[in-house]
């Protein structure tokens, strides 16, 4: 179920309502976490890569592929979304869809064909079910919450609700942020132990601290930064040499696309900071999204 909402919040992203702007706010995450990610539906919606990503026929095919009991409700808060942001601890978390709706949300959800569950400081919950998963959910002001168990979901209402310790004042975040940044991600320790245990990839399997990605569009370029702190300079070292052979393998490949991505990537180390930029023109990434279909 998880997967495939997703899916459905991107879609809505897509399909929000024009408007200015939703940054994030760290005092709806719950204080302990090893993963959080924001969408800015409202910057995403200014750029280019907008339309790139697929238009209205990816909105459709998405909400079509969300769990039918929740296409109903996907499809009446589209109108209103205007932010998308996650939360994940060592194992669970929960998704927040930001809207303009807070008067009717929690009476759309009602209307789902989803189970009621026990209220948690006065919300109702409910559970929906997509094959032989379950996902819990709950109207919490203006924005939908899905949590993949029920004490993920309780977390979420208590800090929504001013309840509980948050992320705010945090430096788990990102210091400062790029103009023009739609998306961002921040993985702690723990979070990448687990990934490195099976992961196939080099890079993944080195001692990674922290890893930060945003991903932002300007004049017509878009720009994806990675800054990973490593645990040595050991690993610094080998992990730029890593990304440093797999930009030349691209670059010697003799694929046009291929060459245009490495030829916008620069490496750099700060300290025990390993930084990769990457920019490419829309034009260029319109491209290679169309050579993967």
């Amino acid at each position: 179920m998880r997967n495939s909402l997703i899916l459905m919040f991107m879609a809505l992203a897509w399909y929000a309502a024009p408007a200015h702007a939703t940054p994030f706010e760290p005092a709806t995450v719950p204080e302990q976490v090893e993963a959080v990610g924001h969408l800015d539906v409202d910057a995403l919606r200014k750029t280019q890569v907008f339309a790139v990503l697929g238009g209205q026929k990816a909105i459709d095919q998405a909400i079509e592929n969300a769990p039918a009991d929740l296409r109903s409700l996907a499809r009446s808060v589209a109108g209103s979304v205007r932010g998308i942001s996650f939360w994940r601890d060592t194992e669970h978390g929960a998704i927040y869809l930001e809207t303009r709706d807070a008067r009717s949300l929690g009476q759309l959800l009602a209307k789902t064909p989803v189970k009621r569950g026990n209220p948690v400081d006065g919300v109702a919950t409910y559970t929906g079910k997509d094959g032989d998963d379950h996902g819990f959910l709950a109207a919490v002001g203006d924005t939908l919450v899905l949590a993949d168990t029920a004490e993920s979901l309780e977390s979420s209402i208590r800090v929504l609700g001013g309840h509980g310790a948050s992320l705010a004042g945090s430096n788990k975040l990102p210091a400062a942020s790029r103009t023009g940044v739609f998306v961002f991600v921040t993985v702690g320790s723990n979070a990448l132990n687990a990934i490195q245990k099976s992961a196939h990839s080099k890079v993944l399997q080195l001692a990674i601290k922290t890893v930060v990605v945003d991903i932002g569009e300007t004049a017509g370029m878009v720009t994806a930064n990675a800054r990973a702190e490593m645990g040595s300079a050991d690993a610094l070292q080998k992990a730029k040499s890593i990304i440093e052979g797999l930009r030349t393998l691209a670059s010697l490949s003799g694929d046009a696309t291929a060459s245009a991505l490495v030829d916008g990537i620069t490496i750099s180390a700060h300290g025990l900071a390993l930084e990769v930029v990457a920019k490419l023109p829309i034009p260029e990434l319109a491209k290679a999204i169309e050579s993967k279909k």
